[in-house]
């Protein structure tokens, strides 16, 4: 990992489905929000176009579902339930993509800087934060859309703000990410990007410059994209 200190100046990690399992998380959430209101029962299409919302803003996601569901609930008052349904979830089980506190760990060794860039809510970031000590890893380099006036990606902005605050040009940066708003995002920002397979980014795996199952693949990965 030596070596890589000479070509990679930062690393920038999303954080939902990128170092903590919480996807599957958010997916629940909106379901259990739709039940809420009335829908209970979705169909194949329904099912796709929520599927669609990985990895997107809250306020945009809210929106669309809002308007595709045809709620009477405003689109503030879903993301206010939705945020207060994940939380309970994260009370109770939060665990990271394996391998990746060991992966920082070198990363640390090697005084690679690092932060967080989030399409989360501040408070949905502050909460996974807290329970799993963030600060550890990250210090105080932890940002979300409200630090980019709620710039969503595929915006590249939170990628761009996080690289200004760890002292990095974009070329310099690799970005970990497992959205396909992500990959669009490290790419309009000009940085390297490595996915996250999971189950809803199979077929967009090759907007990526390389894709690892957990951290255990992260070292070789970081290092085969490092000289492309």
């Amino acid at each position: 990992m030596n070596e890589l200190k000479h070509k990679v100046k930062a690393v920038i990690f999303d954080m939902d489905g990128t170092i903590v399992k919480t996807e599957h998380i958010w997916g629940k959430v909106v379901i259990d929000v739709l039940a809420e209101c009335g829908i209970r029962t979705l169909n194949d299409e329904q099912k796709s176009q929520l599927q669609s919302l990985s990895g997107v803003g809250m306020e945009y996601s809210c929106r669309f579902v809002k308007e595709k569901f045809g709620l009477k609930q405003s689109s503030q008052e879903l993301l206010d339930r939705k945020v207060a349904l994940a939380h309970e979830y994260f009370d109770k089980h939060l665990e990271f993509i394996e391998g990746f506190e060991l992966f920082h760990s070198k990363l640390q060794l090697v005084n690679i800087p690092t932060s967080i860039a989030t399409n989360a809510d501040k408070l949905s970031l502050s909460r996974i934060s807290n329970k799993l000590q963030f600060e550890r890893f990250f210090g105080t380099n932890m940002y979300c859309v409200a630090d980019v006036n709620n710039v969503a990606k595929p915006d590249p902005a939170l990628f761009l703000h996080a690289a200004l605050q760890l002292g990095a040009k974009p070329e310099e940066c690799i970005v970990f990410e497992d959205s396909l708003v992500g990959f669009a995002a490290a790419k309009a920002a000009g940085m390297k990007c490595i996915g996250i397979k999971n189950a809803l980014n199979q077929s967009h795996l090759d907007k990526v410059h390389h894709a690892i199952q957990d951290y255990l693949e992260a070292e070789e990965a970081i290092k085969k994209v490092s000289k492309i």
